[in-house]
């Protein structure tokens, strides 16, 4: 029997999800910005899309893994920094063992509980940072039709710093949940609001990630 099954990279679908709205609105010029990209394929919401030719900009300051990404998607933009939510230039970035680099973090509230949890921290290195709305105005002609962002407890805090005026993307894929130490979930109700804030409303959860997508844009392709 034929069935109907996609190959998915992301954690929970959330390449799947996106990619099936775009096909049903008929949207096929796109590109993304993926922030705290970190391995180029397994867990990647973006590529999927890069498979089927598009092309986009990924952000990862962990060197194995930047260099990793150039190798295995050298068409894509691949920046080795992290993402300023204030004037730093630079700051302290916390890295965890390879086997658990998912963790990695510039903040250290975050670094110092997952240390708690049974997780040392196995460096601290210095890496440059830039801010979000730069990197769109040096890399984009245009907002991304996708943005993904998963930075490990700054996602909230880059959010607010976006110029969702100037730059507003179709969609918008992040982690909304918050783990407390027996790794239980609770929702980020501040992330949820704040998307609604910026005109955003929730076109699909997994849980663990929301995808948020444009009203004034979602209005446009259904005209």
């Amino acid at each position: 029997m034929k069935g109907i099954g996609k190959v998915s990279f992301s954690q929970f679908g959330e390449d799947i999800i996106m990619m099936q709205m775009l096909q049903r609105f008929g949207v096929t010029n796109i590109t993304y910005l993926d922030i705290g990209a970190n391995d180029p394929i397994n867990g990647s919401n973006t590529y999927n899309f890069y498979l089927r030719g598009n092309r986009g900009v990924l952000i990862e300051p962990n060197a194995v893994l930047y260099n990793k990404i150039r190798k295995i998607r050298p068409n894509d933009t691949c920046l080795n920094f992290g993402i300023s939510s204030t004037e730093q230039s630079e700051a302290d970035y916390y890295m965890f063992s390879e086997a658990h680099c998912g963790m990695n973090t510039f903040s250290k509230q975050d670094a110092l509980d997952y240390e708690k949890e049974g997780f040392p921290i196995k460096s601290v290195i210095k890496m440059p940072l830039k801010g979000i709305n730069k990197v769109i105005e040096e890399n984009f002609t245009e907002a991304p039709t996708i943005v993904s962002l998963d930075v490990e407890g700054l996602d909230e805090i880059i959010l607010q710093t976006f110029d969702f005026n100037k730059y507003q993307p179709l969609l918008v894929c992040v982690e909304t949940v918050n783990f407390n130490v027996n790794r239980e979930l609770t929702k980020r109700k501040s992330v949820l609001d704040l998307m609604a804030s910026k005109g955003y409303f929730i076109y699909a959860d997994t849980h663990v990630n929301t995808i948020f997508c444009s009203r004034l844009q979602f209005d446009k392709l259904i005209r």
